[in-house]
Formats: structure tokens, sequence, C-alpha cells
């Protein structure tokens, strides 16, 4: 009885001695991953903070490009009214005139558009999100822009009835379902975005 005993206490301090060895021999699991865990999350903050970086130099560049071009809208339109102006004839100074503040209005929603996209920079970095509004508000305002445009070459010198005239009309329908189109999408957009909210 005292050997069968003796037998069962060597079987199982050699037991003992085969799980430790296995244990320390054996590479904690959960270590490694902890430590992929920290290479991931280092990661994501150096380039999360090289993003906002990035972000923030395009706002810069935005902003001076929207300062840079109101000036040059009121510099050529103050070029177009007080020198050009004058020297025309009489009768060609109601079309000039016109075709002025046309392009300073051109201008001006120039400087829309780019604050407009400087806005979402803005609202990007401070909440890491994008809408899908100003891009549709943007692509309206350029389609307004080019209906502008063409209504200025049109009231400075395209003949009605010439391939010129005609280029523009097809221009004209094209802005005008461009705006039409994005201003639908922009409406349903956001009856789907109070539907969301109200649920």
């Amino acid at each position: 009885m005292t050997q069968i005993h003796t037998h069962e206490q060597e079987q199982n301090h050699s037991t003992l001695s085969a799980s430790s060895t296995y244990a320390k021999t054996t590479p904690p699991s959960s270590s490694a991953h902890g430590t992929e865990d920290r290479f991931a999350v280092m990661f994501g903050h150096f380039f999360d903070r090289a993003d906002t970086f990035i972000y923030a130099i395009v706002g810069i560049c935005f902003l001076v490009a929207g300062i840079l071009a109101l000036g040059y809208s009121f510099w050529q339109f103050s070029i177009a009214a007080f020198v050009i102006l004058p020297a025309q004839a009489l009768q060609a100074q109601p079309a000039q005139a016109a075709a002025a503040i046309i392009d300073l209005v051109s201008g001006l929603l120039l400087v829309l558009i780019i604050m407009e996209v400087l806005g979402t920079v803005i609202h990007y970095l401070k909440s890491h999100a994008t809408s899908l509004r100003p891009f549709l508000f943007i692509g309206i305002v350029s389609a307004t822009r080019s209906i502008l445009s063409i209504g200025a070459k049109l009231s400075v010198g395209v003949g009605h009835g010439g391939p010129d005239f005609y280029n523009a009309m097809v221009e004209l329908g094209v802005s005008a379902a461009v705006i039409l189109a994005l201003g639908i999408t922009l409406k349903l957009l956001g009856k789907l975005v109070e539907q969301e909210e109200t649920t």
C-alpha cells in the first residue's frame, strides 16, 4: 500500500514538472497580441495626426486662394469700370458694363466655391467626418458660374444663329440640367437625413 501511494506521488510530481516546463517554454500569446495592439494604436495616432496636419495645410491654401480670388475679382472689376468702359464707344458701354458685372459675380461665386471647400475642410478637422452636401452645393454654384459666363459671352458679341450661338445654347441647357439634378439630389438627401434623425 505504501509503495502504491509513493508511486502515485511520483507520477503527480512528474506531471507537475512537465506542465511547468511546458508553461516556461511556450510563449504567451496574449503578450504578443498586446504588442500588436500597441503598434496598431501608435500607428493609428501617427496617421491621424498626419491626416490632420495635411488637411490644415490644405485649408490654409484654400484660405489664401479665396483672399487672392476676391482681391482679383474687385481689381478686374475696377479696371473694367474705370479704364476699359470709359474708352469704349457710347453704344458699346451698356454691353461692356453688363459683362463687367457678370464677371464680378462669377468671380464672387468662385470665392464662394473656395470658401465652401474650406468649410468642408474645417468640418473634417473638427469632427473627422465628411458630408456630401457641400460638394452638391459646389456643383450647383459651378454650373451657375458657367451660365453667367455664357451669358457674358452672348452679351458682348456672339451673333444669333451662328455655330457659337448654338454651342452656347447647348452649354446653357447642360448647365441648367446639372443644376436641376443636383438640386433634386440635395433635396432628397436632406429628406433622408431628416428621416434618419427622426428614427
